[in-house]
């Protein structure tokens, strides 16, 4: 099992692979309804304090709070000791970068899959694969999962 340290330096490791783009890094439980609402006024604050606004931060909050959802959903709370989701916001002059990373799970793997007009769910996926510019999801044994995605800045 990881200690909760090494969970902090491996999330920051991951985050680093985005160029030095990081410009904030939360960590959230797991298991606490409120999360979703938490990490996405956060990383609205954050975005919004650094210059984006309008439709762009709407799909930024839309869109976090889609992930992190999946996040407290279907993670696996076992695999980290203090049932972690951590969200890092990315900025640079041409892209939004959002990264989630959580405790992972073998089980519940991201995955879109089509959903019917009376199903509760299943659309967030979907919503950030037309949404974003792109996006994907890492999976590090003994750690767990990141799904990141990225948004386009005006004229990017």
């Amino acid at each position: 099992m990881m200690t909760r340290d090494d969970i902090y330096i491996a999330a920051s490791s991951m985050l680093l692979r985005w160029q030095g783009m990081c410009i904030g890094m939360r960590h959230f439980t797991c298991d606490n309804a409120q999360t979703p609402g938490l990490a996405r006024h956060w990383a609205v604050d954050l975005l919004r304090a650094h210059g984006v606004s309008g439709e762009l931060l709407e799909t930024a909050e839309l869109l976090v709070s889609e992930v992190v959802t999946n996040s407290h959903l279907y993670a696996d709370p076992s695999n980290d000791p203090d049932r972690l989701i951590t969200v890092g916001v990315g900025v640079n002059r041409e892209m939004i970068h959002i990264e989630v990373i959580d405790p992972g799970s073998l089980v519940n793997v991201p995955a879109m899959r089509p959903a019917e007009d009376e199903d509760l769910g299943g659309r967030g996926l979907a919503l950030v694969h037309q949404l974003s510019r792109e996006w994907g999801t890492d999976h590090v044994q003994g750690i767990g999962r990141a799904f990141w995605f990225r948004l386009n800045l005006a004229g990017s």
